[in-house]
């Protein structure tokens, strides 16, 4: 018992500790993105993962995320959209983060384009560290000052390199 208790500390500690750099790397951001639509920039995230061969393909995947967002609108407001789903494909956690200098008409709540897109996929075994990653990338996100100094970046290495001077900030910051 006290085994399981002192492994579940290790695995909910990691959880808490999960960095959006581990699963969001410069190889995982399209910048700039440059589609016209949601169903192209959905696409192209997903062709990300496809070349780095963490997919074998994205029909079915695309018309499952499509579908999803008939349902529900993937844009939360303020330039952000999230497109998530699961794959029996995937083992861990994976995120791709594309971003639209000119904007997507995502016919978001607050009426403004997209510039921000970001696709997660999980895995069917590991939820929480699904949810932990939603909220890390939505605290990061929704920082002003976050949005402009990525949009004025020139490449996915300065965006990857926001994401970790971010990172380091807010989880040295953090309260457990």
């Amino acid at each position: 018992m006290l085994r399981y208790a002192h492994h579940r500390q290790i695995e909910l500690f990691y959880i808490i500790k999960m960095k959006i750099s581990e699963i969001l790397s410069k190889s995982n951001i399209i910048y700039p993105l440059e589609v016209d639509s949601k169903h192209d920039a959905i696409q192209e995230l997903l062709n990300c993962l496809l070349y780095q061969k963490l997919l074998t393909a994205t029909t079915k995947l695309f018309s499952f995320i499509d579908n999803d967002n008939q349902l529900v609108n993937a844009a939360v407001g303020r330039g952000i959209a999230f497109h998530s789903s699961s794959s029996v494909e995937i083992d861990n956690s994976v995120a791709v983060f594309g971003v639209s200098k000119m904007g997507i008409n995502y016919d978001s709540p607050d009426g403004q384009k997209v510039h921000f897109i970001f696709l997660i996929l999980d895995s069917l075994k590991e939820p929480e560290k699904h949810r932990r990653l939603i909220s890390q990338i939505q605290n990061f996100i929704n920082d002003s000052n976050v949005k402009s100094t990525i949009l004025s970046s020139n490449s996915c290495l300065e965006i990857s390199d926001i994401i970790t001077n971010w990172e380091n900030n807010y989880l040295s910051n953090e309260k457990f």
